[in-house]
């Protein structure tokens, strides 16, 4: 009986297209399509390089970095994206990561463009207790080229065959964007991704995870993936993202918390985790170093998610207020003592003993186009709050306020 495969290659010989694995080289052209049937794919089992499963829960249900793939961590400044990663490394170099690779430890390269490796990187691994041998900075020679760095896409062969060599199972990248090649512009998503997609591959050939470092815009939604970035290049490369965030708690002291924000190849709506980061002191040969370390703490029920849908419900309360101060301020201007005018610094007392602080005071002067002007020919004049269409126009011959 003839198979569907074997009728479909007389489909395709027919009409002068040969099999790629036994191509004619006169007849075949340089660009073809190979067709793989399913039953020829090999299934595997995700693995992962961080998993928190507990000991009474289904095995691997907790998975939060999956191996040999792209996965993101982000947050704003100061949060401890870096320690972060620090803090991976050093547990995979001494096997101490709760995954597929505990106690079995791997080397990390760490690709880090911004913070100093003397200063920074080399003292917060000390610090982080990671295998100092087991990790390495990453450097480029090139005899073109005095300057060279990594660069994507550019080195991701170099970049693979090197994992290979030196058992690596993680390559961090500190900041993700910045290893770009200079010619890739990083607000196009089509150009990042055609950066980053041979980077994908050549990690699940290679068997090496990436974390890349990623920071979040100043604006956005509560949507922590869209906040990221480059956001745009990413939404289908990367397989996870454990997003960082600061919050004030129930006592009114700040936290910091991570939550798996995306987790294309487990379970969503895992625990987030509390942690600190911590001031540490590590000896060198030439004095004291004074840095930072990142602490895993207990799980919380708390996200990321949550901390920025609170963000936006205190921005809604911070424009009440604004509208708020905008209508005091019309009735101060308005009132029988000021008649339409008055002096800032008086405007800014009365504000203070309402309540009304000095940004909102100050979005509600521009609101309502409030002018300020000097008096011309008055000695040591001071400035004058003006409030349109209540007092007259500045009188001719006065000093506007410039800007």
């Amino acid at each position: 009986m003839t198979t569907v495969a074997e009728i479909a290659q007389q489909i395709v010989t027919k009409n002068g297209v040969t099999d790629a694995d036994t191509p004619n080289p006169e007849e075949s052209p340089a660009r073809r399509l190979v067709l793989v049937p399913a039953s020829k794919i090999r299934i595997r089992p995700v693995r992962w390089l961080w998993d928190t499963t507990p000991p009474d829960a289904p095995p691997t249900s907790h998975g939060r970095i999956p191996l040999n793939s792209l996965s993101l961590a982000a947050g704003g400044p100061g949060l401890g994206k870096s320690q972060f990663g620090i803090w991976l490394s050093a547990k995979i170099t001494t096997g101490q990561l709760p995954g597929q690779l505990y106690g079995k430890p791997h080397s990390v390269i760490y690709a880090a463009s911004e913070d100093s490796w003397s200063y920074t990187i080399a003292p917060r691994l000390l610090a982080a207790g990671a295998d100092m041998e087991r990790v390495f900075r990453v450097d480029v020679k090139d005899d073109e080229k005095m300057h060279a760095r990594l660069s994507l896409p550019v080195d991701i062969s170099l970049l693979g065959k090197a994992a290979e060599m030196y058992s690596v199972a993680l390559v961090v990248a500190d900041p993700l964007l910045s290893l770009l090649d200079s010619g890739i512009n990083d607000y196009r998503a089509t150009e990042v991704r055609s950066a980053l997609e041979p980077l994908v591959a050549a990690a699940d050939r290679h068997g090496f995870t990436v974390l890349g470092l990623a920071h979040f815009t100043k604006a956005g939604t509560a949507d922590p993936l869209s906040r990221v970035s480059g956001s745009g290049a990413f939404g289908q490369l990367i397989r996870a993202l454990i997003a960082f965030a600061k919050r004030e708690n129930d006592d009114g002291d700040e936290e910091f918390v991570m939550s798996l924000e995306k987790n294309n190849l487990g379970r969503v709506g895992l625990p987030g985790h509390l942690y600190a980061i911590q001031p540490v002191t590590v000896e060198t040969e030439e004095g004291p170093a004074h840095i930072s370390r990142f602490a895993l703490g207990p799980e919380t029920s708390a996200s990321v998610r949550d901390v920025m849908r609170d963000e936006g419900t205190v921005s809604a309360v911070d424009r009440a207020e604004r509208t708020e101060a905008a209508d005091w301020l019309e009735d101060y201007l308005t009132s029988a003592d000021t008649a339409g005018e008055a002096e800032p610094r008086d405007v800014q007392n009365a504000a203070n003993k309402a309540g009304i602080t000095p940004n909102a005071l100050r979005d509600a002067k521009k609101k309502l186009g409030v002018k300020s002007y000097k008096p011309k020919g008055v000695t040591n004049a001071a400035w004058v709050w003006r409030l349109p269409g209540y007092a007259p126009d500045v009188p001719v011959g006065d000093t506007p306020e410039v800007a």
